[in-house]
This record gives structure tokens, sequence and C-alpha cells, in this order.
């Protein structure tokens, strides 16, 4: 019974440091089916978006920001975003997108909506009617 927990043990342990090695490449082709990458390259498939307003959030150039593009886990569970006394959210967006060295805090809100303390926002509408607040950590 102890040999089949071990080797239990040892098969998820290799399977998350394989997600590990995932991030740290650009290819969506080596994310999760759950994962995205805003690298510009929509024709490559639908786990491929715009660069966005990364660059800015980064301060970099998009030159610059390709070489080392977000990578975002999907929001598959919607229902489970911040709200204030809801059971569904008002949110647009809510969670994280990471680079190698940064992982990316995002929060997009009906526009008049205070976002979280001490976070930034993007000085103009990501969308109609929504401003997204953002706060970068090192990863």
């Amino acid at each position: 019974m102890r040999k089949w927990f071990v080797g239990g043990v040892a098969v998820a342990l290799a399977a998350m440091s394989g997600q590990g090695v995932a991030l740290a490449d650009s290819s969506a082709a080596v994310l999760p089916p759950t994962w995205h990458i805003h690298d510009g390259q929509l024709a490559l498939g639908p786990q491929h978006k715009a660069i966005s307003f990364f660059p800015t959030i980064l301060g970099l150039t998009p030159d610059a920001y390709l070489e080392d593009p977000a990578r975002c886990p999907n929001a598959a569970d919607k229902v489970f975003l911040p709200s204030v006394g809801k059971s569904n959210s008002d949110l647009l967006r809510a969670g994280v997108c990471m680079t190698s060295t940064t992982v990316i805090h995002l929060r997009t809100v009906p526009t008049g909506t205070s976002g979280p303390a001490g976070w930034q926002s993007l000085t103009t509408a990501s969308e109609p009617g929504f401003v997204t607040y953002y706060m970068v950590t090192p990863r």
C-alpha cells in the first residue's frame, strides 16, 4: 500500500513540475488546455489572445513584451468571481496572469466602481462601460 502511495505522489509531483515548465515557454502548445496566452497570434488558435493592455501595465514596448507574454488561466467558474452580496458577480474580469517574472492581478469593474485599495487603473476604459484595475507583483 505504501508503495502505491509513494508512486502516486511521484506521479503528481511530475505532473505539477511539467506545468511549471510550460509557463516558462511562450508557446500555447505547451500550456494546459484551460489556459491562454496574450501573444497576439490569433490565427494560431483559441488559446492565443491579443496582447491587449499588458505592455502598458508592464511598462514595456510591444516588442519587449512579446519576448515574455502573459499566460492566464481561463475563468471557468465565473460564478465564484468576487462580488458584494451577490451570487453572481458584476465583474467582467478578476484573476491573475503571469509572465516568467511577474504576476499581474486584474479586476475589471463597471465604470464608477472603485478598485481594490492600492491597485492602479488604466487611464482609459478597457471595454465600454468598464475600467480595469491591476497590481503587478514579482513572481
